[in-house]
């Protein structure tokens, strides 16, 4: 077995940074910890605030997505989808966020994770989006925590 000890690592050309399979390059997160209600009656998918961006740093890195919100509440029902600059994320489903059902779980956290391939270094824009039955929906109920991590990791 070899052992690998240093002290620094220098770029080999400047300005194109050192790069390691599987590291954090970086970590943007979009955190509310005493959110005020956030209701929703639409019957189409709307944009919810719940939103980050991130510029990858390269054009292959992949970048994982974390959300959670600790409570939400449904007078009836509603369903979340994570959209990628203003579209539905590529291969995500109607329930990819989750589904609150006021007669199965009316008051019930959210807790999603995805995953996106950068193609390019253009900045990428995350937000939740969610629609109803029509009646009122908490996407999140008042005082609880919203976040939306996004990860950069480097291939």
């Amino acid at each position: 077995m070899s052992i690998l000890k240093v002290d620094t690592i220098n770029e080999k050309t400047t300005g194109n940074g050192v790069s390691i399979p599987g590291h954090v390059v970086q970590v943007q997160q979009f955190y509310d910890a005493t959110t005020p209600h956030n209701t929703s009656t639409s019957t189409s998918y709307v944009a919810t605030g719940i939103a980050k961006s991130i510029t990858p740093k390269y054009s292959n890195s992949l970048i994982i997505i974390q959300s959670n919100i600790t409570m939400t509440y449904a007078t009836n029902w509603w369903q979340g989808q994570m959209y990628l600059n203003g579209s539905a994320m590529a291969g995500s489903n109607m329930y990819q966020y989750g589904y609150v059902d006021n007669a199965h779980n009316a008051y019930a956290p959210m807790i999603m994770q995805a995953q996106h391939q950068c193609t390019s270094t253009s900045a990428l824009n995350f937000e939740l989006y969610a629609k109803t039955q029509g009646s009122t929906s908490y996407i999140t109920h008042l005082n609880a925590s919203a976040a939306l991590t996004l990860w950069e990791i480097g291939q």
